[in-house]
């Protein structure tokens, strides 16, 4: 298969078709979510007349395509690096940081009523933290058009960026095998200069 392909092809191949057995998951949990607030909506103790609105179904979408296609890129970057699953899950754990970070103050700013002040603005707009503070700022309350298109761009640019590095790691990951896992050679690479 190599052979025939280049491999960002190939790394764009496989993040598209997981990411698609993503979304057509999310889309069975907010199907599900949909028929049991239409038929059992009294009985979840939902307030009457409730209803998600289509804009936030549309951008959570969006959000998670453009944010699994940068996780899924760069665990695909760390799988082309390591060859032991313990440096595999210690690596997933320097990647996943940022996002949990997102979540955590994601979940505090409503309890300090700032989802709309400066840190949780400002981390929208990050690529890494974006995919879950914008929706949790779209969920809280408006959000300017231009923050979500600015957001989104961002997050598509950082994506094909690191697709890109990605598919150089490839190449670069026949010189490092057998070797064990550094956060700083996993940065060397990414960025071009192992």
């Amino acid at each position: 298969l190599m052979v025939s392909i280049s491999p960002r092809q190939m790394l764009t191949g496989k993040i598209v078709a997981l990411g698609a057995a993503g979304l057509v998951q999310v889309i069975l949990w907010v199907g599900t979510a949909y028929v049991l607030i239409n038929i059992g909506g009294q009985t979840l103790a939902l307030p009457p007349g409730f209803t998600i609105p289509a804009s936030i179904l549309f951008w959570g979408a969006v959000f998670y395509l453009l944010g699994y296609a940068v996780y899924g890129s760069l665990m695909a970057g760390v799988g082309s690096l390591t060859s032991r699953m313990k440096d595999a899950s210690q690596a997933s754990f320097l990647i996943l940081s940022p996002l949990m970070v997102g979540y955590m103050i994601g979940l505090l700013a409503p309890l300090a009523e700032e989802t709309q002040g400066l840190l949780p603005v400002v981390l929208s707009f990050f690529p890494l933290t974006a995919p879950v503070l914008m929706m949790m700022r779209l969920a809280d309350g408006t959000v300017p058009l231009w923050q979500i298109l600015l957001s989104a761009a961002l997050m598509l640019g950082t994506a094909y960026l690191v697709v890109r590095a990605v598919a150089a790691m490839f190449h670069a990951q026949n010189l490092l095998s057998g070797q064990p896992f550094s956060a700083k050679r996993f940065f060397q690479v990414l960025l071009g200069r192992a």
